[in-house]
Parts: C-alpha cells; structure tokens; sequence
C-alpha cells in the first residue's frame, strides 16, 4: 500500500512554470542592467550581489527532541552556500519602501548522523538539496542613524525589513549509506557507486512519487542592516549589508523526510535502500533510545512506521551578505528629509542637525 501524502495545496506546477518564471526575472535584471541611464536618472534604482549561507528546518535536526523547534533544531555544521543577485527600485519619495526583485541559488543539506537524538541518529537518513528562487518583495526602513559625515565622505546605517513572494525550484538527493545491507550488491550491479547521489522523487522513497511537485510558494520575510556610503568624490551611491531571511514553505518534501515507511517491494531496489538506511552499526552507534531495525523500517500496512513528522511543512533561511550600488543617482539615504523618521521635538532618532545635505 503505498502511504498518500499530506494534502497540501498551493503547489503541483511543471517546472517549466519556474524556468519561465525564472526566465522572465533575468530579463527584467538584464533589461535594467543595459540601460541604466533612463531607469536610474533619479537614483530610483538599484543592484546587487548577495553571498552567504543557507540552511533549513524540517525532519533532519540537530535537537536533542523529535519536535522542530524552528532554528533551535538547525545542523549549524550542514550550512550550504547561498548566492543571488538582485535589482531593487525605489517606491516612494522618501525612499522608505522598495520593491526588490531576486535570483538565487542555495544548498541545503542535513543528515540523521549529526543529531543529538537516538531516535533520529538510528533513523540514519540524510539529504542534500541544490534550489533556484526567483523572489519579489517589499521592503520598508524601519530605521535611520548616520555613523560617520565629513565633507568628503558619509555612512548611514539603515534597518529594514521585509516580506514577499516566492517561486522554488528544488530536487533533494541521497546516496546509498556506506552501513547500508544493500550498498554492496547495488554497487555490483552497478546501480550506484560510491559517493554517487540519486534524485529521490521518482524513486518514491516515501511510497509517493512527487517529481511533479517540486516546484513550490514560499514566504520570505526578515531583516536587513545596510550601510550606506559615498565614494569620496564621486557621485555614484553605495552599500553593503547583512540580511537574516526565512522561507515558509508549502512543502515538506524539501528533505525527502515525511509520512510513513512504504511497501520496499513497490519500489525499485535502489529506492527502498535509500527509503530505510537504518542498520545495525548505526543503531548501535545511536546509542540507548535509537531503538530496532523494525523501528525504522516497512513492517506492514497493519502497523504503520513513522519516517517522518506529516503535520508541518519544511522551511529554509538564508544569511548572506549583499552588496549595491544606486544607478546614475545618488541613494535617498543620504538626502531624505529625517523629519520622516521624527524630530527633535517629536522625540524622534534624528534631530534637523543630522540631515546631511548633498
């Protein structure tokens, strides 16, 4: 019997819905990219570069529970790189709101081999998950302070934070366990290799074949700290910044990890090895509470086996740093009026001294 998965709703597009949309991204970037002049004469707009880490909750954790204690569960050591350029335009006057538009690249990885829990270590699953996110958002600066003005040079730190939409393209991946009974024979047979990663979804792992589904909606939302600068002499704006984004996510496939064991024999050989690699060298590693081989495994539809948590979807963040730069204009960071922060006599950050005039 093969075990249906949660109901979720929201998702099921073909992947070429996401190349398209992904696609259409590039296009705006490229566009606003080769013809600077018209679309940035008043420092509306700008791009960047953004690099840092990912990582993800889900059913693969590092806490010492079964429960996902959102980042308190997170494998620090399993962070995977994240990369992205973005483009970002200016809505109002004051430039306190923005839209951003985003492309990006990031890894995610966990394994049952890192957890503190028994029950999870014995488990013994592992994923890794290479993903493409095409995002639009809205920012909004929630603060100012200047740090450093001269007549040659200015700094501003800015605080912001945001919330959007997003398309994802995802594939998680595992390879066959160097403790697993069946590596020996399927590399033999010359099913796998060693170190060799397989895409799981068509392999139904879970009894469920998703591969039409790994296209999803996320969330994103979280905060950014960006200082603002001028290059002494030159008229051209700058900024580096350091963000914290999350994504809520539609999905709990981004691990592979959800619902009950399923029938081996309604697989093919390589999927029910990579559906329960729990083994006896594992177990005993786990430790007291890792328990049985038939704790992890296919023992009967009568008796269904939990492989992992059904009831909440999988989420992932990023921490990264960016770095941009204001098109033919200079940013709003540096001449927008702080009344619209607060005054002086309002109580506000910035007294009518710090408005730095350009």
């Amino acid at each position: 019997m093969s075990v249906k998965p949660p109901n979720y709703t929201g998702f099921g597009a073909e992947f070429c819905v996401m190349t398209r949309w992904s696609a259409t991204l590039t296009l705006v970037i490229a566009t606003l990219l080769s013809n600077p002049i018209s679309l940035s004469a008043q420092g509306n707009w700008d791009v960047g570069l953004s690099a840092g880490v990912a990582n993800y909750m889900g059913d693969i954790g590092d806490g010492a529970g079964n429960a996902r204690n959102f980042i308190w569960d997170l494998q620090e050591m399993r962070s995977r790189p994240a990369l992205g350029v973005f483009a970002r335009r200016k809505l109002d006057q004051d430039g306190l709101w923005h839209v951003r538009f985003d492309l990006s690249q990031l890894h995610i990885s966990g394994s049952d081999k890192d957890t503190q829990n028994p029950a999870r270590r014995g488990r013994n699953l592992h994923f890794r998950n290479h993903m493409t996110e095409g995002s639009i958002r809205l920012e909004r600066d929630l603060m100012q302070r200047p740090l450093v003005w001269a007549r040659q040079r200015r700094a501003m730190l800015t605080i912001r934070g945001f919330v959007g939409f997003a398309k994802l393209s995802h594939n998680p991946e595992a390879r066959v366990d160097v403790n697993n009974v069946m590596r020996d024979q399927l590399i033999e047979s010359g099913i796998t290799s060693d170190g060799q990663w397989h895409s799981l979804p068509e392999l139904m792992t879970g009894g469920v074949d998703y591969s039409d589904e790994l296209n999803i909606n996320t969330i994103p939302f979280g905060l950014s700290a960006v200082i603002t600068g001028q290059k002494r002499g030159g008229a051209a704006d700058f900024y580096f910044g350091i963000e914290i984004g999350i994504r809520m996510t539609d999905t709990d496939y981004l691990d592979d990890v959800t619902g009950f064991y399923a029938d081996p024999s309604e697989m093919s050989t390589l999927g029910a090895a990579l559906s329960s690699q729990s083994n006896l060298v594992d177990l005993e590693l786990a430790g007291p509470g890792a328990g049985s081989l038939t704790a992890h495994s296919y023992i009967g539809d009568e008796i269904p086996v939990i492989r992992g948590n059904p009831v909440n979807d999988d989420a992932y963040g990023s921490f990264v740093i960016t770095y941009g730069k204001v098109l033919n204009g200079r940013s709003q960071s540096f001449n927008r009026n702080r009344s619209t922060y607060g005054n002086k006599k309002r109580g506000g950050l910035f007294k009518k001294s710090t408005r730095m005039k350009f």
